[in-house]
């Protein structure tokens, strides 16, 4: 069995914010197995208050890590975002190791700025700021972040791969290695019925948050983009699926079956 740390992302419970609260979502992880979890943090939607110490009251209790927090997603012609900043904060107050970042700026030049500020602010915090490519935002592949990461050169700065993304953007699994280890904090994993690009952005959309499976259970090539990653990075099992949702309505039993085909994927292919 892998001796990697595993999380269970926040998107395996579905809504927006996750129906289950965050420190539930604490619970729920360690109840399935897992060592480390992941957290939506929306202040004044799912975060309050006292939210901030049920959460690290949790981890204390369960011993978990939280792996991220998520999502900070800059948006066109916006200046640094306070809401942003609280949430890095809140990141800090908990523990939480990354944040993760997509970005909806069509300047470039813009989208460094914005992200060399949030980089700032999670160093300030004690987590790394990992931005995302995915085929719906601006920054749209690999070459983008590298562009924007490399560029601001912050060490705290990051990418975030998750194979759903990497798939849709028509990238192979190898162009992972081009990522210096240096950007790497941790990475996603997932599967796909169907593999290829998708161009419609509400089919990409639509697709990205019912069609995913855990991995093995799919036809990408998820073993490879896997072992182009360092052997010992932290995962985040983002298996945002309509499948596990209806065959797994409980919470616990969702997640436990998605760890357990993740630990037989990594066992099988000496992950």
């Amino acid at each position: 069995m892998s001796e990697r740390l595993i999380a269970l992302a926040s998107g395996v419970h579905e809504g927006n914010p996750p129906i289950a609260s965050a420190p539930d979502m604490v619970h729920i992880a360690a109840a399935a197995g897992y060592s480390a979890v992941g957290l939506w943090v929306a202040p004044g939607e799912n975060w309050h208050a006292n939210t901030s110490g049920d959460v690290a009251a949790a981890l204390r209790e369960t011993g978990l890590i939280a792996l991220d927090i998520e999502v900070i997603w800059l948006q066109a012609d916006a200046d640094p975002d306070p809401l942003h900043h609280e949430m890095i904060a809140i990141g800090g107050e908990i523990g939480a190791k990354n944040c993760l970042i997509v970005s909806s700026e069509p300047d470039r030049e813009r989208t460094k700025w914005l992200y060399a500020d949030l980089c700032e602010r999670a160093s300030a915090a004690g987590m790394r700021a990992c931005l995302e490519y995915m085929g719906i935002t601006e920054v749209k592949t690999l070459d983008d972040a590298l562009d924007v990461v490399t560029s601001v050169g912050h060490p705290a700065g990051g990418i975030l791969v998750d194979p759903f993304h990497h798939e849709r953007v028509g990238h192979a699994p190898e162009k992972i290695s081009e990522i210096p280890v240096d950007w790497l904090s941790y990475a996603q994993l997932c599967d796909m019925p169907q593999g290829g690009t998708l161009s419609d952005a509400e089919a990409y959309f639509t697709d990205a948050i019912d069609g995913r499976l855990a991995p093995g259970e799919g036809v990408i090539p998820v073993a490879e983009m896997t072992r182009a990653l360092p052997h010992d990075l932290p995962i985040s099992l983002e298996i945002r699926s309509r499948f596990y949702r209806e065959r797994y309505p409980d919470p616990i039993e969702r997640a436990k079956a998605i760890l357990s085909q993740t630990q037989k994927f990594l066992t099988q292919h000496g992950l």
